[in-house]
C-alpha cells in the first residue's frame, strides 16, 4: 500500500439545533415506557442509553405521540429543511435512566433529524458538547438537532429516575439504506 496523502482536519459544517418546551402528558407516556421496557422486545442495557429502553419503534403507531409530533413536522415544513422534499418518522422510543445510569456519547446517523423530549424533573441534563447546548430535564423540554451532533449525560446520582422519548427522521434517499438502524 502506498499512501499519498492522508488528512485529519476540523471543518465547518452547517447543523440544525432547536430547543423548546411543549404541553405533553408526562405521566402517560412515563406509564407506556414502563409497559415497553417490560416487553421481551426491549433494548434496555444494549444500545448507548445504559438503563432501561423501550424498542426502537415503540411510539410509531401512538396517537399521543403523533399530536405531539406534528408541530415538529410543521415547524420542518416552514424551516425547508435540507435538500429534500419529503422525510418520515422511523424511530420513537421511550427510557428510564435510574440511579447509576447514563448515556453515551453518541450521534443518530444514518438519520438526518433526531429529536428528545424530557417527561421528568431531574438533575441530569442532555449535553450537546459540539456546540455547548443542554437539555434540562423538565416537563415538555425538548430538542431536535442534526443526528449527527454527539450528545450524551452524565451517570444519575440521584434515586429518581429521568424518563424521556426519543425520535429519529429519515429523508426519502435514507430508507434505501436504513433497514434495521440503532439511533441510541
Amino acid at each position: 500500500m502506498k499512501v499519498e496523502k492522508l488528512i485529519k482536519a476540523k471543518m465547518e459544517r452547517e447543523y440544525f439545533f432547536i430547543k423548546g418546551r411543549c404541553p405533553i402528558d408526562a405521566k402517560y407516556f412515563i406509564k407506556q415506557i414502563e409497559v415497553g421496557i417490560k416487553q421481551e422486545d426491549n433494548k434496555s442495557y444494549t444500545t448507548n442509553v445504559i438503563g432501561e429502553m423501550t424498542d426502537y419503534k415503540y411510539f410509531l403507531n401512538d396517537k399521543k405521540f403523533m399530536k405531539f409530533f406534528m408541530p415538529v413536522l410543521d415547524l420542518l415544513d416552514t424551516q425547508k429543511f435540507q435538500d429534500f422534499s419529503s422525510y418520515r418518522l422511523q424511530e420513537a422510543w421511550g427510557f428510564k435512566e435510574g440511579f447509576t445510569n447514563y448515556t453515551k456519547q453518541h450521534q443518530h446517523l444514518p438519520a438526518v433529524l433526531s429529536g428528545a423530549v424530557q417527561l421528568s424533573n431531574h438533575e441530569q441534563v442532555l449535553e450537546f458538547p459540539q456546540i455547548n447546548e443542554t437539555l434540562e430535564s423538565k416537563p415538555g423540554n425538548f430538542a431536535i438537532f442534526s443526528s449527527f451532533l454527539l450528545h450524551k449525560n452524565k451517570r444519575s446520582v440521584v434515586d429518581k429516575p429521568r424518563y424521556g422519548l426519543s425520535f429519529n427522521i429519515y429523508n426519502e434517499f435514507n430508507k434505501v439504506f436504513n433497514k434495521d438502524t440503532q439511533g441510541a
